[in-house]
């Protein structure tokens, strides 16, 4: 064997080696994030049976009208790696779903046969539910009420909704946004603000 051809074969061993060590890499690397990151592996987990119905539909729907993946690339634009991938269940963006759904004529409704557990995969932080029960009284008191005829300052409006005192800055900000959607204004006098409906 000349040195050349050996010399080539190292070469393409090497390439080889590169690309094999750059897969497990790859396949660890999901795996540290996994470990590290659950929310990753839940969500994968609590799509995947539902992104596989999906994939299995639009496939049948396909065969049904005698389609191959190629014709399907080629009426959306996509690559047939990507019919491909999405027939699989593997992820895609919701563009591509309804450019297929547009090539195979079907509804994307049809698609989903079954309802889906609409519980969310994370339940919101306590914070995050008192400033929406917040947003929600406000939003009474301003489009509902007479509460804002007369100028109120923030205090008034902490005690009328019977929240605590130590939130003023947040219905400040609160109010705040309110003003700046044209629904109140605020008059000041002195270092006080006084918000009331915009007329």
């Amino acid at each position: 064997m000349s040195g050349c051809n050996v010399r080539h074969i190292g070469y393409t061993l090497q390439i080889y080696n590169i690309f094999y060590l750059k897969q497990i890499f790859n396949k660890l690397y999901l795996y540290k994030i996994c470990a590290n990151n659950n929310s990753i592996c839940d969500v994968l987990r609590i799509n995947g049976d539902i992104l596989i119905s999906i994939g299995a539909e639009l496939r049948a729907r396909r065969e049904a009208l005698s389609f191959s993946q190629n014709d399907i690339a080629n009426m959306t634009g996509l690559t047939v790696n990507t019919v491909s991938a999405l027939e699989k269940g593997k992820g895609s963006t919701l563009n591509n779903f309804l450019l297929i759904c547009r090539a195979l004529k079907i509804q994307p409704k049809a698609i989903f046969v079954n309802d889906i557990d609409l519980t969310p995969l994370y339940i919101l932080p306590p914070s995050t539910k008192r400033r929406i029960d917040i947003t929600k009284k406000l939003d009474e008191l301003v489009n509902n009420s007479d509460f804002f005829h007369t100028p109120k300052r923030v205090a008034e409006v902490i005690e009328k909704l019977e929240s605590d005192r130590s939130e003023s800055n947040k219905f400040s900000v609160y109010l705040t946004g309110y003003c700046k959607e044209g629904e109140l204004e605020y008059i000041k006098e002195g270092n006080i603000k006084r918000y009331v409906k915009k007329k």
